[in-house]
């Protein structure tokens, strides 16, 4: 679960500590051209200084930053000008958050904020993350009837986990992408794939998702994943993907 916030950080305004600028007079009056800038993560409740990742987009420098912080070591990084960041955070166990801050910062030396962090509820929906385009992801939980396009009930918690992707991704387009193993007819599998496909799509649209933004193909055997030479094999190309097809 990610939340965009938008900050404005006037430094002039703001005294020492997290999401604050560390403003002397003489650093009122002097202009600098570098900004020691340092970013942490703390736990939304306690506000205990986490483990963290950090991809940080400077817009106006079209330059991308990558770091870690850990307790008590910010991840620190130098800026040469006014800019507008866009920062995503990490750490395991916690969701992740996406900030995006206007920074007005050639005024002063130094900068320190911190981005906080809420734990991830394990009973809640999760979402897929880390999408490009053209990348497929295997719905592995999503089952059928045999040798049918029956979808069992034991498929809607990862599929809500889709919707709720779509939903929280508003320009995300996919395709749904039924495949079978080559045993049997492949007209009969070539069937079976489209109709399940088209199944799954339905759910979605059930769901909220409007018809625009989803796809559903049936490629049969013809996209093994694997070779058709084991059972074990085999049941790894009986599958249903959705492919991202833009953002």
């Amino acid at each position: 679960m990610r939340a965009l916030f938008v900050i404005v950080l006037s430094l002039l305004s703001l005294s020492n500590g997290y999401g604050q600028a560390k403003v002397s007079p003489v650093q009122q009056l002097v202009k600098t051209q570098k900004t020691l800038f340092s970013i942490s993560a703390v736990d939304d409740k306690t506000s205990a200084e986490l483990s963290a990742q950090f991809t940080i987009q400077a817009i106006q420098a079209k330059k991308k930053l990558a770091g870690n912080s850990q307790p008590n070591k910010p991840f620190d990084f130098v800026l040469t000008r006014t800019d507008t960041l866009n920062v995503i955070a990490s750490a395991p166990g916690y969701y992740e958050a996406e900030e995006l801050m206007v920074v007005s910062c050639d005024t002063c030396a130094d900068y320190g904020y911190a981005i906080r962090l809420q734990k991830e509820n394990p009973k809640a929906d999760s979402v897929f993350r880390n999408l490009t385009v053209n990348q497929a992801f295997r719905l592995d939980n999503v089952y059928f009837d045999q040798s049918s396009y029956v979808l069992r009930p034991a498929s809607y918690p990862q599929l809500n986990k889709l919707v709720k992707t779509l939903v929280t991704t508003p320009k995300l387009v996919i395709e749904i992408a039924g495949h079978t193993d080559n045993v049997g007819d492949r007209r009969l599998n070539q069937a079976l794939s489209e109709n399940r496909a088209k199944i799954i799509t339905s759910y979605l649209i059930t769901n909220g998702i409007p018809e625009t933004r989803l796809r559903h193909a049936g490629y049969g055997s013809s996209k093994p994943a694997a070779p058709n030479d084991t059972e074990d094999n085999k049941r790894k190309n009986r599958r249903v993907e959705f492919v991202v097809l833009s953002l």
